[in-house]
């Protein structure tokens, strides 16, 4: 039967890979969105995002996924369907629905990355005090007299 060693030793790094600052959306976020038009005409604006935070004591920490979803009265989305995008041509009336679209696109997907940021905060706040705790133990440890042997 073998027999299974323990670490003897202490940690000298902490067990945290280095973090995001809080409030900047790491490249390991996976952000979804839609804009649809419903069958009853309303349009539906659709986001969704989650995000793995690197923590080594966790092994990563996935926060989310976190959606939002509503209905709008379509502002006339379907006017988007004729414009020439590669000229780049839209008339005001195009614009001004694009702009509405796009910034409830955006307000959406703001209030979803506001909500990740709190988590993110958290799991932040979380590793900073889980590696006070290490540093404050082996440095209880070595103030510890150690005993002789005779």
């Amino acid at each position: 039967m073998a027999t299974i060693k323990t670490r003897t030793t202490r940690r000298t790094k902490p067990r945290v890979s280095d973090t995001e600052p809080a409030g900047r959306v790491p490249k390991a976020a996976d952000h979804r969105g839609s804009a649809t038009v419903l069958s009853n005409g309303n349009l539906e604006i659709a986001v969704q995002l989650s995000e793995l935070v690197p923590v080594a004591q966790y092994a990563n920490v996935t926060l989310g996924p976190v959606q939002l979803r509503w209905q709008i009265e379509n502002p006339g989305i379907e006017a988007l369907g004729e414009v020439d995008w590669e000229a780049d041509n839209m008339t005001a009336e195009q614009q001004a629905i694009y702009d509405k679209v796009r910034g409830y696109l955006r307000a959406t997907s703001k209030l979803i990355e506001h909500s990740i940021a709190e988590d993110r905060e958290l799991v932040e706040e979380s590793v900073r005090l889980h590696n006070e705790r290490e540093a404050e133990e082996e440095a209880a440890a070595a103030k510890k007299p150690t005993r002789r042997r005779r």
